[in-house]
């Protein structure tokens, strides 16, 4: 399986080969064209517990399609639902956590599921995460561009803007100023990030952006 990214810019899209043999897996509504000679395949991997897990506490798609060819060189495209770039990260054997909704696809030995981040983390952008575990290639997107943060000690990045860090770091989701302060003038919810390993962040947030369009919507008079 070859893999390439392609459209470059603002809105790109992921181009896989597949030849006999291979096996490409999909958020359901992911593919935007392909070759005729590849079939898709739609079930819930991991089970009912874990596509149910994985679909309404990971905000991922409750199904998911794996993508197969008996023709060499079949080309498939897949595209993210947010504008923003694609990432392949190799995985042998490590975990990765993932935000909600970064996971675009990824070979088949890559397992993904949701984890429950705790009370503590309960005001983030949402109490559970996707973990990304085993060996293979996964594909995720970001809002925006993506860049890579080697933490080590401590480093805050700002609660919309992390999309993916390793397992092996500990974190904590806390406000950016003291209490009252943050009661009085809506200090961000950051996250702070202990140890050593990587952070990778977006340039953009969904919801600064829902902020920012907020005052602009269009409000029915009921008079």
């Amino acid at each position: 399986m070859e893999y390439n990214i392609i459209c470059e810019g603002s809105y790109p899209a992921l181009e896989v080969t597949l030849n006999p043999g291979d096996t490409l897996v999909s958020e359901a509504g992911a593919m935007a064209w392909m070759d005729t000679s590849i079939q898709a395949k739609t079930s819930a991997r991991g089970g009912i517990g874990g596509a149910l897990k994985r679909g309404l506490l990971g905000g991922e798609s409750f199904f998911q399609n794996e993508y197969t060819t008996t023709q060499a060189g079949a080309k498939i495209t897949l595209v993210s639902g947010q504008p923003g770039y694609i990432r392949a990260t190799d995985m042998e054997g490590e975990n990765l956590m993932l935000e909600r909704g970064a996971y675009l696809a990824s070979t088949p030995d890559v397992v993904v599921d949701s984890k429950f981040q705790g009370l503590k983390k309960m005001f983030a952008e949402g109490m559970f995460v996707l973990t990304a575990s085993g060996s293979g290639t996964l594909f995720w997107n970001a809002y925006g561009d993506i860049q890579q943060v080697d933490v080590a000690g401590e480093y805050i990045v700002d609660n919309g803007y992390a999309v993916a860090w390793d397992a092996s770091l500990d974190y904590d989701v806390t406000r950016s100023g003291r209490k009252i302060r943050a009661f009085l003038f809506g200090d961000q919810l950051v996250m702070k990030f202990r140890g050593h390993g990587r952070v990778w962040v977006q340039s953009r947030s969904a919801r600064a952006l829902a902020s920012w369009i907020y005052p602009y919507r269009r409000v029915q008079n009921k008079g």
